[in-house]
C-alpha cells in the first residue's frame, strides 16, 4: 500500500513537471553583429553585441587602418561613424580616416654664398601640411564629408649639412637636403656654392666703387646693342642681383654693399642694408 501511494505522488509530480509552460524558462539572448567597415569600404572585422547593450570600440586595434600612401602621404585612423547608442539590430560601423599630405610649395631662393660660415638660408621655402579629415557627417551624396586644413612647417624644416661651415669644409659646392618636422625623407635637395666674388668686377680682391663704375661702363655698351668684351666670370661677378640683366641697379647695389662693409656690416649680399 505504502508504494502505490509513493508511485502515485512521483506520478503527479512528473505530470506537474511536464505541463510547465515552455516561457517559464530563460529565454535566449539576442545577439546582434556589428560590421567594421575601413577606409575603402570594405569589412575588416565584425563585432558581437547583445541585444539593447552599447557598442565598445575602445579595445579596437585602429593601427589596421594606418598606411603611407605615397612617401609624403599617410592615412591612418580618425573617428567612427555615428551608431546608435544602444544596439537593438545589426548595423554597420566605418572607420573614417585622416589624411596628411606633406608638400613643397616654393624653393629657397639663395644657393650662393660670398661665406664659408654661417646658416643655410631657407628663404623663399614654403611646406606645408594639409589634412583631409573624414566627418561623420554625409553629403547630399550620402558621402562622408571632409574637412581640409593646411599648416605651413617650413619654420619646422631642418637641413643636412647643418650649415654652411659643414657644407663648404671640403668643396666649394654641396648638395643640401631639407627634411620636414620628424621625417627622414628630405622634401627637397638643392646644390649651394660658395662664391666669394660677387661684385668683384675688376677681379682686384676687393668690392669698392671701381667695380660700380666697370658695370656702368658694362652696361653702357650693352645699351648700343653691343657686346663687352668680358674676361672669364666677369659678367657672373656684375650680375649681383641675379637677375641675369647687367645694369645700373647692379652698380647701385654694388655701391651699397660697399658702404655697409666698410663701417663694419655684415659681407653677405643679401644682407639688410
Amino acid at each position: 500500500m505504502l508504494k502505490n501511494k509513493l508511485f502515485a505522488a512521483a506520478l503527479s509530480a512528473a505530470v506537474m513537471t511536464s505541463s510547465v509552460p515552455a516561457h517559464s524558462f530563460a529565454e535566449e539572448t539576442t545577439v546582434h553583429t556589428v560590421t567594421i567597415i575601413g577606409f575603402d569600404g570594405k569589412a575588416v572585422s565584425t563585432v558581437k553585441v547583445n541585444d539593447g547593450e552599447k557598442l565598445d570600440l575602445s579595445g579596437f586595434d585602429t593601427s589596421v587602418f594606418s598606411s603611407h600612401i605615397d612617401k609624403y602621404t599617410e592615412i591612418g585612423f580618425g573617428s567612427w561613424s555615428s551608431y546608435p547608442e544602444k544596439i537593438t539590430e545589426d548595423i554597420s560601423v566605418y572607420a573614417l580616416y585622416t589624411k596628411r599630405t606633406i608638400s613643397l610649395d616654393s624653393t629657397p631662393v639663395k644657393n650662393e654664398y660670398a661665406l664659408k660660415t654661417g646658416s643655410i638660408d631657407l628663404t623663399g621655402l614654403e611646406v606645408s601640411i594639409t589634412s583631409f579629415t573624414q566627418l561623420p557627417e554625409k553629403d547630399e551624396s550620402g558621402n562622408f564629408k571632409v574637412k581640409e586644413e593646411k599648416v605651413n612647417i617650413e619654420e619646422l624644416c631642418t637641413t643636412e649639412p647643418k650649415n654652411i661651415d659643414e657644407a663648404f669644409a671640403n668643396s666649394t659646392k654641396a648638395d643640401v637636403s631639407v627634411y620636414p618636422i620628424d621625417s627622414k625623407i628630405p622634401i627637397y635637395t638643392y646644390t649651394i656654392e660658395y662664391y666669394p666674388y660677387l661684385g668683384d668686377v675688376n677681379m682686384d680682391g676687393k668690392v669698392n666703387s671701381l667695380d660700380a663704375s666697370e658695370v656702368l661702363t658694362f652696361y653702357s655698351i650693352l645699351s648700343t646693342g653691343a657686346s663687352p668684351n668680358f674676361k672669364s666670370d666677369q659678367k657672373r661677378r656684375c650680375n649681383v642681383d641675379h637677375n641675369r640683366t647687367i645694369d645700373s641697379k647692379d652698380a647701385t647695389e654694388i655701391l651699397l654693399y660697399y658702404s655697409r662693409v666698410s663701417t663694419g656690416g655684415s659681407a653677405e649680399w643679401e644682407a639688410k642694408k
